[in-house]
């Protein structure tokens, strides 16, 4: 039986790396036994525009193969992220995955990406129990 994918969304490229991708290696130890990971940082890249669009559509087709969306919303302080946003309606209202959202603080998030998430919990560890109990 083939394993459920999960795809790690979250910001990128307004943060440092090492910020990306804390959240996502302790997802990837909490669910790697159970699912398949589709981390985005993967791909590592400078940011640069001509590169930005075919990152984009290797994203899109990431969040196409997987079967349900964890997304770090604490990182997204106050600057907006547009990819994750889009990522997550592309997911939620396009596809219909689940999107399960985690934000230690339930301040600041627009409207917009409350509508975009089936589910919220406070911290990475609760958003993979939920994956774990609810949807595998």
């Amino acid at each position: 039986m083939n394993k459920r994918k999960v795809y790690l969304c979250g910001p990128i490229e307004a943060i440092p790396l090492a910020e990306a991708n804390e959240w996502r290696k302790k997802a990837t130890k909490l669910l790697s036994d159970s699912c398949e990971i589709l981390d985005p940082c993967r791909r590592l890249h400078t940011f640069e525009m001509k590169q930005m669009k075919r990152i984009f559509e290797l994203d899109l087709r990431d969040i196409r193969e997987c079967d349900i969306v964890l997304v770090n919303l604490d990182l997204m302080y106050d600057k907006p992220s547009h990819g994750t946003a889009q990522e997550m309606f592309f997911a939620h209202y396009i596809l219909h995955k689940p999107v399960i959202a985690f934000k230690s603080e339930m301040t600041k998030i627009h409207p917009f990406i409350e509508n975009t998430t089936t589910e919220w919990r406070s911290s990475v560890n609760k958003a993979c129990d939920t994956i774990l109990a609810e949807y595998l």
